[in-house]
């Protein structure tokens, strides 16, 4: 009787679920330029009616065959456009358009000097801002250069991450009658789904990246043996 009762609080006991422990990235600051960040490419999906409002940023690493095999910035969405119009009389000067996005989602590849080669890192876009120059000459653009600034937060961790891109080029737009090259990131709704090649939008080319990792140091508790120890 001893046995069954026994056997049968045994089979009702549950064992408590040990959670696994997050992977957090290793703090440092890797740019392009040392060779630590893949250049890029980047897409930006407009409205057919465009005042600043619902673009959708798209940005993935580039290795020459591959699109977002180590980093990839996607479904940042724009809430505001701030516009400096600097054109004299003739068309000739720039148009500065300064554009907030919120939201999205961020990857980079365990396989970077920030992973620990078995866990991939995703995390929260927290904002994004993009700064875009057009140069004109009589009212025609021929220059766009794009300055983008992104902060965002690891899953799983109190790590935080600073993603800056300097002097994008800028390399084609719709506008013109071309749709977006197949190698460069697609262009997005506001849902995250993929939109035709030929929907409003443009395109560029990433080179110049500064990517920022920081984690809060834990704290350690000390022992009174530890204190002790200091004064022996």
């Amino acid at each position: 009787m001893f046995r069954l009762v026994i056997g049968v609080l045994f089979g009702l006991l549950v064992l408590p679920v040990i959670p696994a422990f997050a992977v957090d990235p290793t703090p440092g600051t890797y740019t392009s330029v040392s060779g630590d960040v893949l250049k890029g490419r980047g897409s930006n999906a407009r409205p057919a009616v465009d005042v600043g409002v619902d673009n959708v940023f798209h940005a993935q690493s580039w290795d020459g065959a591959a699109l977002g095999i180590q980093w990839d910035f996607t479904c940042g969405i724009s809430t505001s456009q701030i516009t400096d119009n600097n054109l004299d009389g003739a068309g000739n000067g720039e148009i500065i358009f300064t554009t907030e996005y919120s939201g999205g989602t961020f990857f980079l590849s365990k396989d970077g000097l920030w992973g620990d080669t078995v866990n991939d890192l995703t995390g929260t876009i927290n904002d994004l801002t993009r700064v875009t120059t057009l140069v004109f000459v009589l009212g025609v653009p021929i220059a766009a250069v794009e300055n983008v600034s992104t902060s965002g937060l690891f899953d799983d961790s109190d790590c935080i991450l600073a993603f800056e891109i300097n002097n994008n080029v800028g390399l084609g737009d719709t506008d013109s009658g071309t749709p977006l090259p197949l190698d460069y990131p697609p262009f997005l709704d506001t849902s995250c789904g993929d939109l035709p090649f030929d929907s409003p939008g443009s395109w560029g080319d990433i080179s110049d990246i500064i990517m920022l990792i920081q984690c809060p140091v834990p704290a350690h508790e000390t022992t009174w043996g530890q204190v002790k120890a200091l004064f022996e």
